[in-house]
Order: structure tokens, then sequence, then C-alpha cells
């Protein structure tokens, strides 16, 4: 830890607040599938339909990530977090008056724009500006946050819905996301130069204005040419589509298993405590032992948390899918930065990763649409699992095949 006046480096205290403000991203993102059922069957809608929900916060995130280098030549990222942080605490605290299927489809996307510009998207370039070395642990243990959230308030959650009701619980849960983002939205700053600091990781002032002044890295209309640009957008839009198809409707499925609210709300819990220790375990392993390391890991675990899903109900598959839940589904939030950075460097790094982030975002929100389509259609979420066994397989092995291409020309900061 840098200290300097014998004050902790303010870069520590930034991802502080940065884990706060992504468990409120778990609170709204990750526990929104334990509304699902209570809503569809009080108000009728189809499962599909009630899915979407977590579908139009992923299409905000997509929108939002698409034109967030545009945005931020226009504001600073730290105002946009503040506007964000209150249009997030209104827009939750919307749901308890929703009664209307287009009403909970417009909550979703202006709670999906803003949860993504609080966290998310803003969180990725402050990182990048704040921590040249051991990057990948910093925003691991940052996103670390989101998994913490769902661990802590998915029993909440879950327990609030049975006693007082989904309205309620949205109104309660709006609160506590109020609290915890709003104060910390005004304590965030851009860059270390705003506290007359350095980025973690450089010794002198000269050497940091000259990394700032030549970044390393390929222009960006180089890297829209390259194949393996594509080929890496494609892989991990994949393996989100992966992600969000089945956490979004594990907690959906284990009901149709027969398992009550309260244990699937706990077994989603115990995904997120496990999904905390695998994003910051992510982030060392691809520090420590490199992104062709990282990826095949997470790869390998997100096939085996699928696999374990369907082999419900029994003791054994619950623990092995929580287990394995913990690197397979950190890869959504902490491969994209680095893999963006190792594969291309710093010179474009907000717009190929901000680029990564919105072709992720689409194919994200067509996973918890395609869950629920196949469940409609057939009555079990079951098919759709078994397909993105095969998906996570073939395009962990697709994103390792680039990584290994293109070994000789990274850019890591570790």
């Amino acid at each position: 830890m840098v200290i300097g006046r014998k004050k902790i480096y303010y870069g520590w205290i930034i991802v502080a607040v940065g884990v706060i403000m992504m468990m409120s991203y778990g609170i709204v993102n990750n526990c929104i599938s334990l509304y699902i059922v209570p809503i569809c069957s009080e108000l009728g809608f189809t499962r599909k339909a009630g899915a979407f929900m977590s579908t139009l916060y992923s299409a905000g995130g997509m929108l939002v990530s698409a034109i967030s280098s545009s945005l931020y030549r226009v504001i600073s990222v730290k105002k946009s977090m503040r506007i964000s942080a209150v249009t997030l605490s209104a827009a939750y605290f919307c749901y308890f008056f929703a009664d209307k299927l287009w009403q909970f489809y417009l909550i979703s996307a202006i709670a999906g724009c803003a949860m993504w510009l609080l966290a998310y998207v803003p969180y990725a370039i402050i990182l990048s500006n704040w921590f040249h070395k051991r990057t990948g642990f910093v925003i691991g243990l940052t996103y670390m946050g989101t998994g913490l959230g769902g661990m802590l308030f998915s029993p909440v959650v879950g327990r609030l819905i049975e006693t007082v009701g989904w309205r309620e619980c949205f109104a309660i849960m709006s609160i506590i996301v109020a609290f915890a983002v709003i104060p910390g939205s005004f304590i965030v700053r851009d860059k270390p130069e705003e506290k007359g600091l350095l980025p973690y990781g450089e010794r002198n002032a000269d050497e940091a204005a000259r990394h700032i002044s030549e970044p390393e890295g390929m222009y960006f209309h180089d890297i829209i040419r390259s194949p393996r640009f594509y080929a890496i957008a494609i892989g991990l839009s994949a393996l989100s589509f992966v992600n969000t198809g089945f956490a979004g409707t594990f907690a959906a499925y284990m009901s149709d298993l027969g398992y009550p609210i309260s244990v699937a709300s706990a077994v989603v819990s115990g995904n997120m405590a496990s999904l905390a220790v695998g994003k910051i375990s992510l982030g060392w392993i691809y520090d420590k032992l490199g992104n062709i390391v990282g990826t095949a890991l997470s790869g390998a675990f997100l096939a085996g948390a699928v696999v374990a899903g369907l082999l419900m109900p029994g003791t054994l598959p619950v623990i092995c899918e929580i287990a394995l839940f913990s690197l397979g589904f950190a890869f959504g939030s902490v491969a994209i930065p680095i893999i963006s950075m190792a594969a291309f460097g710093e010179r474009s790094f907000s717009k190929v990763n901000g680029t990564f982030m919105a072709v992720t975002g689409i194919a994200a929100a067509m996973g918890p649409v395609f869950s629920g389509h196949v469940c409609d259609t057939t009555g079990s979420y079951a098919g759709s699992y078994r397909a993105y066994v095969v998906i996570a397989a073939v395009f962990t092995v697709v994103i390792i095949l680039c990584l290994a291409k293109s070994k000789e020309r990274t850019f890591n900061r570790t």
C-alpha cells in the first residue's frame, strides 16, 4: 500500500467506495430473479415476460457502454456517477407502484442505464487511471462487491418477499441503495492528479507524465480492422449470454424443481458469496498466471456450474454449483477490462472496453429471454442450460486461441 504523509493512498479509498457501488449493483441486478415468480404469479405475466426485466438491465448497460466514451467527453465520470446514483435509487423505488408490464420495462430500462453508469462502466476507467500495477487484483477486488451485495441481500430479499410482499421489498431496497451510493458518488475522483497523487505503481512525476502522454497500445482504427478484435468480441459475448441466461433464471429454475423461495434465495446468496471470492481470485490469477490460464479456468468453472445445476435436485449438485459459480461467473465483469488492456493496450482502452461491454451487453440481454422462451415452450429451463454448457466450452477455446495468437503483443500492467 502506498503511504504519503502517513495517509492511506486515496486509490484504495476509491476501491472501497467501488466495492459499495458494486454491492448496490448486486442488490439490483443479482436479486432480480427472486422477484420473477411472485410478480408473474400475482400479475399474470409469463416467465419470458418477467425475465425480460433482467434483459433490459443488460440492454441499458449495452446502450451506455456504447456511448460512454462520447459521454465522458461532455461530462466527467464523477458527475455522471452522481446523477446515476440518484436516478437508480428513484427508479428502483418506482417498482413499488408498477402493475403494468410496460411500467416494469420502462423502470428496468432506466435502472439498467443508471446502474451501469454508476458502477461497471466508470470503474473500469477509474481503476485504470489510479492503478498502473496490480490492475487485475484491484478490478477483482472492486467488482467483488456485486457478489457481496447478492450474498448479503438475497436472503433478505427472499425473506421480505415472503413476509411483506415484493412491492414493499422494492421500496425497502431502494432506500438501502440510496444510502449506499449517493454519498459514495461524491467521494470518487476520476484521476489521481485531482488529489495531487501519482498512479499506483509510478515512482516519479516524469515517468507518470510520459506514461500519460505516450500510452502503449494500438490505435482504434487499426484495432477494428483486426479479426482478433471481432473473435474476442464474439467469444466474450457468448460467455455473457451463458452467464445471464443461467444466473438470471436460476432461482426460478430451483423453484420449479420444488425448492421453496427461501431455499432458492439461500442458494443464490451462496452463489454470490462464491462469486465475491471468485472475482478477487480471478483478478489475482490474471495478474500472476496470465490471461490464458485465467480464461481457461473461468470457462471450465462456468460450464461446470451449469452442469451441476442440471444435476439438481440433490445436496451434492447444489454444493458443486455454488463452488463452481466462483471463477465461472466472475469472468463477465473481471475479464473484459483485463483482456481489453492486455490485447490492445492503453491507448484506445476506453473505446475497446466500451465496445466490448456494449456487445456483451447485447448478448447478456438475450440470455434470460432465451431461457424464458425455452421454459415457456418446454416447461423447463433445462434445455437452455444444456445449450449453455456447449456454448461455454466452445467460446472459451475461441478466446484462448485469440490470446495465444497475440501473446507476443500484450500490454499487461502487473
